[in-house]
């Protein structure tokens, strides 16, 4: 989504001359009811907009530059979990820990099909856990 920033409303693509914009219409008797200075129409071409991130994703993504930019984007997440969540990766922690066990039980010699028995019926219900996400909130439209 990209927002304007004169009045923080959704910007529409549309094409123009046979290039692709971004363009926030903003009527004027909008603008004089909610006293805000708006132009009538203001436009963002979209090439000035992905011609810069390309170039900004390409060199985030180089080998050099990988590791750094794994954990920018891992610090970005939010810490706030649900009990959900939680509880999922609780579940997801305790599988895991029992894989670890059958492995080395299967790398001992322990009998496969044993190892796979106690593997199924380390899924909760017979199924992999599955995590609940919310879906990302919208960005404040505050000024």
């Amino acid at each position: 989504m990209i927002y304007c920033a004169v009045c923080q409303r959704c910007m529409q693509g549309q094409y123009n001359h046979g290039a692709a914009y971004y363009r926030c219409r903003f009527p004027q008797e909008y603008a004089l009811a909610n006293e805000v200075e708006h132009p009538r129409n203001v436009y963002l071409r979209e090439d000035a907009l992905t011609d810069p991130l390309d170039e900004w994703l390409a060199s985030a993504f180089t080998p050099d530059h990988l590791d750094q930019t794994i954990t920018a984007m891992c610090d970005a997440q939010p810490t706030d979990t649900t009990p959900q969540t939680a509880a999922a990766q609780a579940t997801i922690a305790a599988c895991d820990a029992k894989l670890a066990q059958y492995r080395a039980a299967l790398d001992a010699g322990a009998d496969p099909a044993l190892v796979t028995g106690w593997i199924t019926k380390a899924r909760p219900n017979g199924h992999e856990p599955k995590l609940i996400f919310k879906r990302p909130s919208r960005p404040s439209r505050a000024g």
